[in-house]
This record gives C-alpha cells, structure tokens and sequence, in this order.
C-alpha cells in the first residue's frame, strides 16, 4: 500500500503546488498519473478478469481508517484508473458518491435507493465496471450479494429462450428527479447492460 500512498500524496501536492481543487483533477485520472510501477500488472490481470473472467474481485487492506476523505478519494479513483474510466452515474455529474442513509425516502421520487435505508434490490448499473469502497463499516447491515450477469443470462437462455428478444431490448429506467438539461425523466437500456449485479 505504500506505492498507492506515494502515487496519492504526488496527486494531491501537484494540485496543491498548482492552487488548484484537488477534487476535479481526480475524475480525469488516467494510470499515467496515478504510477504504480510494480502494482499495475496485477491490476490489468484485474481488468480482464472482471471484463472476460469471473466478474468481480475484493480488493483488501486498504487502511482507509488512516486516510482523510480526500486521500481515500484519491487512492479510490487512482486504483480505479487502472480498471477502467470514471463515468457518471447520476444527472449532476458525479463520478464519485456515497451510498449512505442521508434519512430519506424512496417514496419521493427524487431519492435514489442508495441515499436511504432501504434494501437495494439486484440490480445492473449502466458500466461495465462498479467499485466500491467502504470507508467505514456499517453498525447494522444485511449481506451484500453479487450475481453475474453472464451467468443470468446464460441460464435465461438456456432456460426461456423465448424471453431472450425481451431481456435485449430497451426497457425504460427512472432519472428518479436527476434529469439533465434537454433529456427525458427516463432512459432506455436493455436488462442485460451493464456488468454484474450488485
């Protein structure tokens, strides 16, 4: 983890040397500025194995108890640079948010699930890639699952082939209130995009 440190204190002192927001430079973090010279084999060995192997991976110790949320951000995004590019999820733009109960509901509809308590039901989101990182571990929580995609829809399609036209084609998705400026309160993707089911 030391070379992860090294790579995300050269980060924050070259945008802090510049007089700049750190945060903005992390959303554009390519693996060149980002050098993990000895750990970067093994994180492209990563990629193709959530691209074309089993799909997803756990990544331990990473002392983020040490770290203030900007180092963590930016340990997070430069680990993240070598995976893959950031993109958002959301209609502000956001390439880096927090799934926490903010003490809101679903019931309005402009809540996403992740800002509540509530259960999340599966899902896919709209990359090929998700990561997570958990800053700190919940006092009370159910169990996190992953399902793969791929094997979903291999079994659908060894199963009810007849549903497989259905399953590719575009079904309609709720902004849930995050609309960007000239886009429909909905978007259109197919059940099967994205990567695996968090």
């Amino acid at each position: 983890m030391q070379l992860v440190e090294a790579a995300v204190a050269q980060v924050l002192a070259e945008e802090e040397a510049a007089g700049r927001d750190p945060t903005r430079r992390l959303a554009r973090l390519g693996p060149a500025d980002f050098p993990l010279p000895r750990l970067a084999p093994r994180l492209e060995a990563l990629r193709q194995e959530l691209l074309h192997g089993l799909g997803f991976a756990l990544l331990r110790r990473l002392p983020v108890e040490r770290y203030s949320r900007l180092q963590a951000a930016a340990a997070f995004m430069g680990l993240g640079s070598h995976l893959g590019a950031a993109r958002s999820q959301n209609g502000s733009g956001h390439v880096l948010g927090h799934v926490t109960d903010l003490g809101l509901s679903s019931s309005d509809p402009s809540v996403r699930i992740y800002q509540t308590r509530e259960r999340q039901t599966f899902h896919t989101d709209s990359c090929d890639v998700v990561g997570l990182l958990c800053l700190r571990e919940a006092a009370a929580s159910g169990d996190g699952l992953l399902v793969s995609a791929d094997s979903l829809f291999n079994e659908m399609r060894r199963r009810c082939p007849e549903l497989m036209a259905r399953l590719l084609a575009p079904m309609p998705h709720d902004r849930r209130g995050e609309v960007p400026a000239g886009q429909r309160p909905w978007f259109d993707i197919p059940c099967s995009a994205g990567g695996y089911s968090v």
